[in-house]
């Protein structure tokens, strides 16, 4: 797997922010002065996880943002570290090779 680009934090300059991130993501994204996950306030699935619409076809909104900044095979999962069903924070989220619900 390798890595696009660095993590987005406050610092980052404005032009090394991904055009995807400023058009598609950030208008649905909330960000509160003392927690640390970026609530998605966009489209939920039934079960309560973010989704939305790329190319016509309903993707996770937490994959979509990995994919912003990693490049990854298909067969990888993304997971948070976190417990927030619809935080779509970067620094939370993890490309793995194991569902999970794998323990092993």
């Amino acid at each position: 797997m390798l890595k696009r680009r660095a993590l987005i934090n406050v610092h980052t300059q404005l032009e090394n922010i991904p055009k995807e991130w400023l058009n598609v993501i950030e208008p649905h994204v909330v960000r509160g002065a003392f927690l640390p996950c970026w609530v998605w306030t966009g489209a939920l699935d039934r079960n309560g996880y973010p989704v939305m619409n790329t190319d016509g076809k309903m993707v996770m909104a937490h994959r979509f943002v990995a994919k912003v900044f990693w490049d990854f095979d298909d067969s990888y999962y993304v997971t948070r570290t976190c417990k927030v069903q619809n935080c779509v924070n970067p620094n939370h989220l993890k490309v793995t090779n194991k569902h999970p619900r794998w323990n092993n």
